[in-house]
């Protein structure tokens, strides 16, 4: 099984925060073009990982859920960032967090594409309106920054998951990567 795009992977390593109990969950997304590098970094607050935890977790056999044997998120990213001429780096401190770092070659003829970030995004809030995001992709000196915990203090009394204010966050999304991209 290979993830199609980078975004899934988010969307699938985000599953396993939220099964963590994370509360914020950032990403974020660095380009170095100069150094022909992709740094990409998720970050929790969840219930960390034990040293044995840690030891397993690349482990396609190991995941600490009841309802299958298998954990593949964080082999098939591992994987991913060493077909790239890259790897994956993990920390986590029980009851602080997790903090996976993925490095890639942007010009590896492997290397997915970045994917749909907006509905990954919006798919994260509408499920879990609950939990902050936070989402910063920088390329190069352009810096696109979304963080739902502002987004929370200024719409006050209509819930985050409103189809509306999904709808324009999603557009809002859209339109800030399409600017970082064009430069």
């Amino acid at each position: 099984m290979v993830l199609k795009d980078f975004s899934l992977h988010l969307l699938d390593l985000a599953q396993n925060s939220l099964r963590a109990g994370a509360t914020l969950i950032s990403f974020f997304l660095n380009e170095q073009v100069r150094e022909n590098l992709l740094v990409i970094e998720i970050k929790d607050n969840g219930k960390g990982m034990t040293r044995d935890e840690l030891r397993k977790v690349v482990d396609p056999f190991f995941t600490t859920r009841t309802t299958r044997k298998v954990g593949l998120g964080v082999s098939l990213f591992a994987a991913a960032a060493q077909r790239c001429g890259g790897k994956l780096t993990i920390s986590s401190t029980p009851d602080l967090g997790t903090r996976l770092t993925a490095s890639f070659q942007l010009n590896h003829w492997d290397k997915p594409p970045l994917g749909d970030m907006a509905s990954t995004l919006i798919t994260l809030i509408a499920g879990n309106p609950e939990v902050d995001l936070v989402y910063r992709h920088q390329r190069g000196t352009a810096e696109y920054l979304f963080d739902t915990r502002g987004i929370k203090k200024q719409l006050k009394d209509v819930p985050i998951c409103n189809p509306t204010v999904l709808t324009f966050l999603e557009e809002e999304i859209r339109t800030g990567l399409a600017q970082i991209e064009n430069l």
